[in-house]
């Protein structure tokens, strides 16, 4: 599978955010939500691009070093990763639990405010979002231009907060009477996205394994 298309499918599972997608219903379900949504929708995006980029590029400087002063532990570091994936995607909790309303539901609901609202939650989570992970080790070996770097990262965060514009059009659409529509919705995406996750975790740790242990039993002896 090509870079391009790798990263849209991690983007698209990534972007079943359970925390997300309850506070856009919750906005989408106040008078007059659409500035608030948009804004929200914004600083997710903003935050979630700032995250990858600094975290590619300090990467990415990781693996340069890596392959010009020790290129043998590149194997063995993928093998690491592969592991810590397969490991979170086995312990993860893939029950599905009942739809629970917010409970912390936002002070303000000026457009400002939904803004840093968005970026807070995102750079909450950040720390594990494991799909972005598996996607910046990948970018970062890609080794773009910053130019090409930063419209890649734009691409993925377009994918990731497609499902809250999603969300936007069906409120903008249906007005009033997609209240128990976007209820819905946020429902199944409780229900099954830590079930997708724990898949892809499981996948991608796999497939970054076997091509760890492969370079480690297919490289030349010194």
């Amino acid at each position: 599978m090509s870079l391009l298309g790798y990263l849209v499918a991690i983007a698209a599972v990534d972007s079943l955010n359970p925390t997300a997608t309850a506070l856009q219903v919750y906005l989408l379900t106040t008078p007059k939500p659409v500035g608030r949504s948009i804004s929200f929708i914004t600083g997710i995006f903003v935050a979630y691009w700032t995250v990858g980029l600094l975290a590619t590029l300090g990467l990415a400087r990781f693996i340069q070093w890596v392959f010009e002063t020790h290129s043998e532990w590149m194997s063995l570091i993928q093998c690491i990763l592969g592991m810590a994936l397969l490991y979170v995607g086995w312990i993860l909790n893939s029950s599905s639990k009942a739809y629970q309303p917010l409970k912390n539901k936002p002070n303000s609901l000026q457009p400002i405010h939904t803004f840093f609202l968005g970026m807070s939650v995102t750079l909450l989570e950040a720390p594990t979002a494991f799909p972005y992970i598996a996607a910046i080790e990948r970018i970062a070996q890609a080794k773009l231009s910053l130019s090409d770097l930063a419209e890649l990262l734009s691409l993925y965060n377009l994918v990731f907060v497609m499902p809250l514009i999603g969300l936007l059009g069906i409120y903008v659409t249906f007005q009033s009477r997609s209240t128990e529509l976007l209820q819905r919705i946020n429902q199944a995406i409780t229900k099954w996205s830590p079930k997708i996750l724990r898949v892809l975790l499981l996948v991608t740790g796999s497939v970054l394994l076997a091509s760890g242990i492969m370079s480690i039993l297919v490289r030349p002896p010194p």
